[in-house]
């Protein structure tokens, strides 16, 4: 299925929409209190089912993090993520997934309603999540878009406005990245998310993300120029 165009604007307001609307009054503590989205209000009010228990084979050679399956009402999330003790990943995956589910859920309902516009494909109603899907250099349209909204989801922006200025003065941003080599802006924002400033934690471990959303907040929202201005 073709998902069409979301601007980043929608997809932030559904994101922060569910945080606040799910947390009320704690919508902005750090770290996001991911489960309370997940079971206290989208399990109860979705009749959703969460199984981070069971492995996921590889396809075409690549891990399979997680699976929204819209028609039978599930996410799957590969077991091996939660026994692998990397907490940031294993919730930016969930996020991931519920992005899906909040974004990609009602289009795949609707276009199940119209006759003929699956042409009987098998697994339509399923969004599969690849690792390359998240970290790749090209992944398809519906996964930035819930790479995006995992992001809002996890990482507030006044909380991160508040951490950042914490730990990275007026023109230090620019001396965590090494001379003579060339990054890209991803690249940037991963070793932006994992450095340690002024004996603070990284804003990584204090969001209790992976670097990689991190990394896509930092760029999202201007954080990686040398004198970031964009503080929104």
């Amino acid at each position: 299925m073709n998902f069409p165009y979301l601007s980043h604007a929608a997809i932030d307001s559904e994101a922060e929409r569910l945080r606040f609307e799910s947390l009320n009054s704690r919508a902005r503590d750090v770290p996001v209190d991911l489960e309370s989205i997940v079971y206290d209000h989208l399990c109860e009010k979705d009749q959703l089912i969460i199984d981070d228990e069971g492995d996921l084979p590889d396809e075409d050679g690549d891990e399979v993090l997680g699976k929204t399956m819209v028609g039978a009402g599930r996410i799957l999330i590969n077991g091996r993520l939660k026994r692998s003790g990397d907490l940031g990943r294993y919730r930016f995956t969930l996020a991931h997934e519920i992005g899906h589910w909040q974004l990609h859920r009602p289009q795949i309902l609707a276009a199940a309603d119209q006759p003929g516009l699956f042409a009987d494909a098998t697994g339509a109603d399923v969004i599969t999540t690849l690792n390359r899907s998240i970290v790749g250099p090209k992944p398809p349209r519906h996964e930035i878009q819930a790479n995006r909204f995992a992001a809002t989801l996890l990482i507030d922006r006044k909380a991160l406005q508040r951490e950042f200025v914490a730990r990275f003065e007026p023109g230090s941003v620019a001396k965590v990245f090494p001379s003579g080599r060339q990054l890209s802006v991803r690249e940037r924002g991963r070793l932006v998310a994992a450095h340690i400033a002024l004996g603070m934690p990284s804003l990584a471990s204090v969001f209790a993300v992976s670097l990689e959303a991190m990394a896509i907040a930092l760029e999202s929202r201007g954080y990686l120029q040398d004198n970031p201005t964009l503080f929104s």
